[in-house]
């Protein structure tokens, strides 16, 4: 398996596991590069098995700012092999060029995803009805916000 920064050319594989996997796809400008983000690709035999990104949030109007793990998308026919893993490594390392801590946010009931970023390293800093402005589930969740430091 490779880890990759995205392209534009990226986009059709990018659709095609975000249908996969019952996901909304992911546009242009999601995957357009930026200084303050990253958007990593993973690939197997130059086939694209996973995509992931992250969100820097600079305003500290209260929230918690930084930078944060945003989605991974792996499809289901390639889950459990540490794709999703691997990717969440490779953007941790890119963001502790950049900060010491690391931030992710999941839904209280996303129990492999959890389990996978507290392998990790992350831990609880709280749950919280609402974290940048995104609720779990309607709001009949709570969303956990974990941080990871090198």
């Amino acid at each position: 398996m490779q880890i990759r920064e995205a392209t534009l050319g990226d986009l059709g594989n990018v659709g095609a596991i975000c249908d996969a996997s019952d996901r909304a796809r992911w546009t242009s400008e999601m995957i357009t590069p930026l200084s303050e983000r990253i958007v990593l690709v993973a690939t197997i035999q130059d086939e694209v098995v996973g995509v992931a990104k992250t969100y820097f949030h600079g305003e500290p109007d209260g929230k918690v700012p930084g930078h944060y793990l945003g989605g991974v998308v792996v499809p289901p026919n390639s889950r459990r092999r540490g794709i999703g893993s691997a990717l969440t490594r490779a953007r941790m390392e890119w963001i502790w060029t950049r900060s010491s801590t690391v931030y992710y946010f999941a839904n209280e009931h996303n129990v492999a995803p959890i389990r996978m970023h507290q392998a990790l390293g992350f831990q609880s800093v709280g749950q919280f009805p609402a974290i940048r402005d995104v609720r779990a589930d309607d709001g009949r969740s709570e969303l956990v916000l974990f941080q990871a430091c090198p």
